[in-house]
Formats: C-alpha cells, structure tokens, sequence
C-alpha cells in the first residue's frame, strides 16, 4: 500500500504520485496509517505540560496550546502525527527542525524550549507561544494597514538575517507562517516561525520534481529551487517579496490553473506592478520598486542580503505615515 503525506491518504495503487493532489507516494506498512488518538485537552504530558487547546491539526503535526505547570508558562506543543510516526525520514525532519531552532536565538524567531517523546513514541516538541495572529489571518479579516505590513517584514527581515547568519535557508516563508501582534497603540510586533523545510545554504533541496508539493510546503518557492538549483539566502528574499506583495495587494504575485504552470510563472513570466494588480491604493515607485527587486529571477539581481532589503523597506515607511 501507497501513502500520500500531504492529503494522508492511503491508495492501493502502482502509480507513484497522489490521483488527489499530485504529490509522491510513499511505500508504507498498512499498520503505519493506521490512525490513532492524539492527547486530550485537559490532559498533562511531557514534563509537567496541561494540554489546554486545540489540537490545530496540520499535514504533519498536530499543535496545541499549553501551560507548564511549574513555571506557569504558556507554550505551543507540537506533537508528530501518528501516521508518521514510523516513517524515519519524517521523525528526523522533525527532530532535525528542533536543533536548527535551538542554534537561533533572535527575538523575532520563535523559541523553542524542550523536546522529547510522549507513549507511543510520539516526538514532540515544546515553544514559545506567540500572542495574536498569522498574517495571513489579518490579511483575511483586513485587519493591518500599509505601514504595519511594511514594520513587520522588516521585522521578519532581522529574523531572516538571523536565520542566515547560521547558514540556514528559512525555505516556508508565507503569511501564515509569520506572526503579528500589536502590544500598544501604533507597534507592531513579528515573528518567524515554523522551521520545517529549512535547509541548508548550498544544498539541492529535495523532491523538486514534486511542484505540487513544492508549493504546498513552502508557499512561494524561488526560480532556483523550482530548478532544483542549489539555495542560499536570497532564496528567501524571493520568497518574502512573495509575501511582501501578497500581503500589499491581496493578490499572489502569479496565479495559474496547475502547479506546473505556477512554477513556470515563477521561471519565467515578470510580476505585474503593484499600481497594476491592486489599482485601490496608491502605492509609491520606491515600494514597487523594492518588492519587483526581491523578485527579480536571477539571484545575483535580488538584495544582497535580507538587511539591505530592511534598509530599503525602513526609508520607505516614512512616506506611507
């Protein structure tokens, strides 16, 4: 039998990608999909910590919101889903993500705080619990301005930096994976989180073939890693002027009927102008002119680094006050 771990469906088939979603199927016990309860709210695991809701249960984790005990504190547990308990790859991606964490400490990235395995060998792990929302859920509810857009990506900039400086390539960026709260009147406050695909500088990223796939896990992939091209930084740069656009016009940079003439898109085609897509508001040359450069096709015409796109985005916001 046939596994898909993105929709988490199993087939009894020869092919070898997901009839669903396209994605590659992998060879698995049947035992193995078999599904099993996840903790109960209310219920104490790990080292002292009350599960007190959710889960919110995603493609590969299942996370919730949590209280240790002893020191009173609330925190994010993130549990490894049973059905990917007995593939290898997927545990040591998950432990894998734990130790890239612990080597960031940045205010803007999520911290994480403890790990280890609950019965049935279920790793899990234990982070910082981020108050407010996902950007993706202001942007839904219409719920941030401008301004505040441009203050947080130049916050998630500094985590990005922070992130690269340990020779990581973030590789998820996307709205919802970028936190947003607004602790008093006129702050904005961001954060990065979910460290899953992240990889390092310099390596092939893995399955490319797979460009269903490839959108499903990291949102907006760059040129280079849909060519399956070795990533640095500026992957990342691509990808949160994806973001940085999306979040400014409502609007993807590209949209297309299939992944594979999304990822072409990606390639090859140049994004529209900002004024040309969202023709409701009135946005300067210097932001249009900021985000076109983070998507620019060739790596070496991006910023050089997240902290010169920081700089650009930081002399822009005067003009939007």
């Amino acid at each position: 039998m046939k596994w898909c771990p993105n929709c988490q469906a199993s087939h009894p088939t020869q092919s070898a990608t997901c009839p669903k979603d396209g994605a590659f199927l992998l060879e698995v016990d049947p035992t193995s999909v078999v599904e099993e309860a996840l903790p109960e709210i209310n219920t104490t695991v790990g080292n002292g910590y009350e599960l007190v809701a959710g889960p919110i249960r995603g493609s590969k984790s299942a996370v919730y919101k949590a209280r240790h005990k002893l020191f009173d504190r609330t925190v994010v547990l993130k549990i490894l889903l049973p059905n990917l308990r007995s593939l290898a790859d997927y545990v040591e991606r998950f432990n894998y993500e734990a130790k890239i964490l612990s080597t960031i400490s940045d205010p803007r990235v999520a911290s994480i705080y403890d790990v280890g395995l609950l019965p049935g060998n279920a790793p899990f792990q234990v982070g910082e619990y981020c108050q407010g929302s996902s950007l993706d859920a202001l942007l839904r509810r219409d719920e941030i301005e401008t301004a505040e857009i441009i203050s947080a990506v130049s916050q998630i900039c500094d985590a990005l930096d922070a992130v690269h400086k340990q020779n990581y390539v973030h590789l998820g960026l996307k709205p919802n994976h970028i936190m947003i709260n607004f602790p008093a009147k006129n702050e904005v406050a961001a954060k990065l989180i979910d460290f899953y695909e992240t990889e390092r500088a310099g390596e092939h990223a893995q399955n490319t073939h797979d460009t269903p796939g490839l959108f499903r896990k990291c949102g907006f992939p760059s040129p280079e890693l849909l060519q399956g091209k070795r990533i640095d930084a500026r992957s990342d740069i691509y990808s949160l002027g994806c973001v940085l656009f999306k979040a400014l016009t409502g609007h993807a940079p590209f949209s297309a009927t299939d992944a594979k003439q999304l990822g072409l898109k990606h390639i090859e085609e140049r994004p529209k102008p900002l004024h040309q897509v969202c023709t409701q508001k009135d946005f300067p040359a210097v932001l249009n002119n900021c985000v076109m450069t983070a998507l620019e096709k060739e790596p070496e015409r991006r910023f050089k680094n997240v902290l010169e796109m920081k700089r650009e985005l930081q002399m822009i916001a005067p003009s939007l006050l």
